[in-house]
């Protein structure tokens, strides 16, 4: 260890010189780090940053995320890197404050995350045996099912911000620009302990063997994982896909968890329902279990979107009145027809499943202004068990 270094250390904590004190340190730890010590060097950065992370914390809202235009550095403040062609920042600094229970997920995933944190949380420990810490972390899934929820809940339980990378601006129609803006972002963060998150991945991320793509995002993609095998260990990176089939092969080995988060199954429905529920005034003989069950093959942010459709119309057009398991259904009803031309196939047989699911002829009738024999025999029409 340097003893100018140290001296230099000491000077600035008591001359309460902020800036020349993490200039010091940081280079101590940078010092340390080239040697070959990362256990030392990560345990001397992660000594300071807790302290750094509560000050930027406390100055966030109390919105569900906070943003800043700035990637904090202690005291000292950078502009985060922009795109030539776009001006865009390629990236935004937020806190999220949602919490991990706040995310609805099957007991064995939410354990898995667990995990990740204990050994965050535990790195210098880990390291000292020669073990690191997972992340690197890949989440999978469709649309809705909680992955950007889920690496908000991870950024703040590590008690991190997280850069938040805009693919508007990471991708750039100038030739070899995205795989500069790549480079330009892991530079920019390569000495912050942040995670950064990676949203629709796939974007950046295709299979090189595939014939349809330009040799650009072929390109992209090496510099991409490149990047990956010269990341720090300080930063904690998440990325997440809808399209995982799409994924280069080599992008796979680079993550040392991956996480599928499917659609909410029946008990998951139900907790999410019952949470959305608990804020308004409901009918003491409201069916949740019927509603879930009506609710499947839906997506969490769908379910929370009907949840508050329903409300916003009953305080609006009913002020005082109570939620009821027909108020809600009757969203349902609206929300899966919404798409489909009146009287079409998809039409009746969208009405079947949902008649299948517990709705009854009666609210249908009411819902679609269609009488219940009519409806009855629409959904056991021979035209329609062809389409099963």
């Amino acid at each position: 260890m340097k003893a100018g270094l140290v001296v230099r250390l000491i000077e600035a904590h008591c001359s309460g010189q902020e800036s020349l004190f993490e200039k010091a340190l940081l280079e101590l730890a940078d010092d340390e780090e080239r040697k070959g010590n990362i256990a030392l060097a990560q345990t001397l950065r992660n000594a300071y940053r807790p302290n750094i992370n509560k000050q930027n914390t406390d100055i966030c809202t109390e919105n569900a995320v906070s943003s800043s235009r700035f990637v904090a550095q202690g005291s000292l403040l950078k502009l985060a890197p922009r795109d030539r062609e776009s001006n865009l920042e390629l990236y935004e600094i937020i806190y999220p404050n949602i919490k991990l229970n706040d995310v609805i997920l099957p007991v064995e995933q939410k354990e898995i995350l667990m995990q990740i944190i204990r050994e965050q949380k535990n790195a210098a420990l880990l390291q000292e045996q020669g073990l690191q810490p997972i992340n690197r972390l890949l989440l999978c899934g469709p649309p809705g099912c909680g992955k950007t929820m889920t690496a908000m809940a991870l950024a703040n339980e590590l008690g991190l911000p997280m850069a938040y990378v805009r693919l508007d601006g990471l991708i750039s129609s100038f030739l070899g620009q995205t795989g500069t803006n790549l480079r330009k972002v892991f530079d920019s963060i390569k000495n912050l302990r942040v995670v950064l998150f990676l949203d629709e991945f796939d974007a950046i991320a295709k299979k090189r063997d595939d014939a349809h793509e330009l040799g650009e995002l072929k390109r992209v993609v090496t510099t991409l994982l490149q990047n990956f095998d010269n990341m720090s260990d300080s930063i904690f990176l998440i990325a997440a896909t809808n399209h995982q089939h799409l994924l280069d092969p080599a992008i796979w080995r680079r993550f040392n968890m991956v996480i599928m988060l499917e659609l909410p199954d029946i008990d998951q429905r139900k907790l999410l329902l019952k949470r959305m529920l608990d804020k308004y005034p409901i009918s003491s003989d409201l069916d949740i279990d019927l509603v879930a069950k009506v609710c499947e093959g839906m997506n969490c942010s769908q379910i929370k979107e009907i949840v508050s459709t329903t409300a916003k119309n009953l305080f609006v057009n009913y002020p005082g009145s109570t939620i009821s398991t027909e108020d809600i259904l009757k969203i349902i009803i609206k929300h899966v027809t919404l798409y489909s031309e009146k009287n079409s196939k998809e039409f009746w047989i969208n009405i079947r499943q949902l008649r299948q699911r517990g709705v009854s002829l009666r609210v249908l009738e009411r819902v679609l202004g269609i009488p219940k024999s009519t409806i009855n025999d629409k959904i056991k029409g021979r035209w329609i068990n062809e389409q099963k």
